[in-house]
């Protein structure tokens, strides 16, 4: 596994030697630090770092000098965190980005709009995946628009460094629930919740009696909807007070996304060793054999540390 680093112009300049490589990305962060001793300083501003066929790299934005540990830090932000560093704006006289068709098809199109043609490119071939006049949340960030472009379809973000250029590409969120995971390789701590929110009382824009309210609520399976069907004391209700929404459909979109959040509000702590590796999206199921509590979480971040070919890879879900 050779970390390579690449000048400014994408020409490739060598191979790092005796490192110590952090990446952390997912639902923040989405950077990087590369350590090196004094007397291996290959590196300068704007260069590139990657690992051939994997999601490991980014671009060098600061060099970190320490003379007392006679140590160099190369600082920066991974593809995820360039992706995080464009905003998905409407066009011109529109009120949302919509996009509709293949969702690598759409991918490209993001790149071009991203001006991120120069570093990044979509897969050609058909993800499987389709989009139908899909609304971005206005001036959403790029990356975690995509995701959540993608997650509406069962689908998650696959990067992958190759040839000069990070590709993108749509594929299956992997669920685990099925799948059998060792459990000398799993700690787990599990809290599950028998009475979570199921009734969310929506606050969108006005004032007292002339304000948008939408009643939204989950039934015993976390659908959500605007039929009641659980009441009295098993009903919990909360407030989301939302005054920014610009019409009763995104006052609703957002208001069931946090009922679900809510609802959802049993937690996992999962420490996995390196026998299993996930992506940013997959489903992890876990079960204690004791009090047969099963709960399931996606994983929301990724924390990599490479020392000179010893990869450590550790994950955080979902809360």
């Amino acid at each position: 596994m050779d970390l390579v680093y690449m000048n400014k112009t994408k020409s490739d300049v060598g191979i790092l030697q005796d490192y110590s490589f952090d990446l952390a990305f997912g639902e923040d962060e989405n950077n990087f630090e590369l350590t090196v001793s004094s007397n291996n300083n290959v590196c300068d501003e704007d260069y590139y770092l990657y690992i051939e066929g994997t999601e490991y790299g980014g671009l060098i934005d600061s060099i970190y000098v320490d003379t007392v540990e006679r140590e160099i830090k190369y600082k920066g932000r991974t593809w995820h965190g360039i992706l995080n560093s464009k905003v998905i704006e409407p066009p011109a006289s529109q009120d949302y980005y919509e996009v509709s068709g293949d969702a690598n098809t759409i991918l490209g199109s993001l790149i071009t709009a991203l001006s991120l043609g120069a570093l990044f490119s979509a897969s050609e071939s058909t993800s499987g995946f389709t989009l139908s006049n899909y609304q971005f949340h206005r001036y959403v960030m790029g990356y975690d628009g995509i995701c959540d472009m993608l997650e509406s379809v069962g689908a998650k973000l696959k990067i992958e460094f190759n040839n000069g250029s990070a590709e993108l590409s749509a594929v299956a969120i992997h669920d685990y629930a099925n799948d059998e995971l060792d459990s000398d390789h799993i700690g787990l701590k599990i809290e599950k919740i028998y009475n979570p929110v199921n009734h969310l009382v929506c606050l969108g824009q006005g004032e007292l009696s002339q304000r948008t309210v939408v009643h939204l609520y989950c039934d015993s399976d976390g659908n959500v909807s605007t039929t009641q069907t659980i009441t009295g004391i098993d009903e919990v209700m909360a407030v989301f007070d939302y005054p920014n929404a610009e019409s009763v459909e995104d006052l609703t979109r957002d208001g069931t996304k946090k009922l679900k959040e809510m609802n959802n509000s049993d937690t996992i702590d999962v420490d996995l060793d390196d026998a299993y590796e996930f992506d940013i999206g997959d489903i992890i199921h876990a079960e204690d054999i004791i009090t047969g509590i099963a709960v399931s979480r996606k994983v929301i971040k990724k924390i990599i540390t490479i020392n000179s070919n010893i990869v450590n890879i550790n994950y955080k879900v979902g809360e």
